[in-house]
């Protein structure tokens, strides 16, 4: 089975350096290699970690936009839009945290049900 999974991350990585690849590309398909082949309870730790990082990064946003909303009205106001725009990223953002975090759970316990 590691023989596979080598050649996986072989045809991935050279995937991943291929030509007019992005870099946001890059990470969602290496992302899908990692999650499809997880089988250990290592790699589903290490999955586990990937999603609560990502939960961490949607919640700085979510905060960061917060902070925006409060700059939005003590300089303008009248900035209706902006602070509308603002309330409703943040809350999309501590939903895609919450999300991450739902992920993260679930490889924590499948490496957990692994022997």
């Amino acid at each position: 089975m590691s023989a596979i999974r080598a050649l996986v991350l072989a045809f991935s990585l050279a995937f991943l350096l291929a030509p007019g690849l992005s870099l946001a590309q890059a990470d969602d398909s290496l992302e899908k290699v990692l999650i499809e082949t997880a089988d250990t309870p290592a790699e589903h730790q290490a999955l586990a970690a990937h999603f609560r990082a990502k939960a961490a990064e949607a919640k700085e946003s979510a905060a960061r936009h917060r902070k925006m909303l409060m700059w939005y009205g003590s300089k303008n106001p009248g900035a209706v839009a902006q602070s509308g725009h603002c309330k409703k990223i943040a809350a999309k953002f501590d939903e895609l945290a919450k999300d991450y975090e739902e992920l993260a759970a679930g490889h924590e316990a499948e490496a957990k049900a692994k022997p």
